[in-house]
């Protein structure tokens, strides 16, 4: 039986990048499309029908090798392989279907890559169970539980194959100001690796000289001007984000508020859980094995020690009653943009004042 891979999830870059991978693997040539073995179905070709796409991919897999005692065939880029499990199939999709669901011929490696497999249906259950080597490439989500330190680790091995060290706040601002896209991670890091040239090291100051201008990486610039107290900063800031007319800005930003000092808010009691009153990166170095042991979900437990001096340091700048008056102040900014009794540009920019 020959191989079959097929390659899959949201993360475009990713996908692209392992499917390439897999393809030179295969034809043991940096260059697959030049390979005397290979025949590549472009998929994602504009004003290329669904049904043209499969006579394309399935005339390729029939036909026996030439040149070569064996054949491989990619079908790259699909835009959407979802709609092979649609209830109403074409004759040429079930063709294919169950071409590629019997035992392939032994000489014949097949390769599909595109965004829609859902390992759960019947379809791809199926081929799954024929032989098929299934790899999904999910984006990583700011949701996902370990979010962040799965993105300190890519940022922090990236960092040591070039040579350099990424400082806390720059990993700190990175994490926050890039998504869950790969692509434009490696491409910012590649951007910043170039930038700093021969420096032993990455600062927050090349993040923001040479990251692109993302509203995520002015949101980010926003709330920390607004938790120092640097209220010009912070209204620059505003300025250029309400300069962008992006939808539903106002409440976004309303949350990453509230979010910063509930944060805060939680920082304080994790370090009561802890025992400590005066943060400092020798009270996180130095925790006893008993009390990670006894607090084990405490969120300070779980970061990094001088990541957590500098969660807390920022925490203890407010007390209970100041971050209570912020969050008071956010509420009622909230409830008058949602209930449309004012200019929204105007109560962002009072409640902006306000918090400084």
């Amino acid at each position: 039986m020959g191989n079959f891979y097929i390659i899959s999830g949201d993360d475009d870059f990713a996908r692209k990048q392992r499917a390439r991978e897999t393809a030179m693997m295969v034809t043991n040539s940096e260059e697959p499309e030049n390979s005397d073995t290979a025949e590549i179905v472009q998929a994602d070709l504009p004003d290329l029908k669904p049904d043209m796409i499969i006579e394309r991919f399935l005339d390729a897999l029939q036909t026996p090798p030439f040149l070569a005692p064996e054949k491989f065939v990619w079908l790259r880029h699909h835009p959407d392989l979802d709609m092979w499990c649609a209830e109403r199939q074409s004759a040429m999709l079930k063709g294919l279907l169950q071409f590629i669901q019997a035992p392939l011929p032994p000489e014949l490696t097949v390769l599909i890559d595109g965004p829609g497999v859902d390992k759960r249906k019947v379809l791809w259950k199926n081929l799954i169970k024929a032989g098929a080597k299934v790899d999904i490439l999910s984006a990583a989500k700011s949701t996902d539980k370990n979010f962040a330190e799965n993105r300190r680790t890519i940022l922090n091995n990236f960092a040591k194959s070039t040579g350099k060290r990424l400082s806390s706040e720059a990993v700190n601002y990175l994490t926050e100001v890039i998504g869950g896209d790969s692509g434009i991670l490696t491409n910012e890091l590649e951007k910043l690796a170039s930038y700093t040239g021969n420096a032993p090291e990455i600062t927050l100051a090349d993040c923001r000289a040479i990251v692109s201008r993302t509203p995520e990486a002015i949101s980010w610039e926003y709330t920390e001007a607004i938790q120092n107290g640097q209220k010009n900063a912070a209204l620059n800031a505003l300025a250029l984000l309400t300069a962008q007319n992006e939808q539903g800005l106002e409440l976004r930003l309303i949350y990453l508020l509230a979010n910063a000092y509930q944060k805060s808010l939680n920082s304080r009691l994790a370090m009561q859980e802890l025992g400590i009153r005066h943060p400092s990166p020798g009270a996180f170095e130095n925790l006893s094995p008993e009390i990670k042991a006894k607090y084990p979900d405490n969120p300070l437990v779980k970061m990094h020690p001088y990541r957590a001096y500098k969660v807390c340091e920022a925490a203890a700048k407010l007390d209970g009653a100041s971050l209570a008056s912020k969050l008071t102040l956010i509420r009622d900014a909230n409830r008058a943009l949602v209930s449309g009794g004012g200019d929204a540009k105007i109560i962002l920019e009072q409640l902006t004042l306000k918090l400084c």
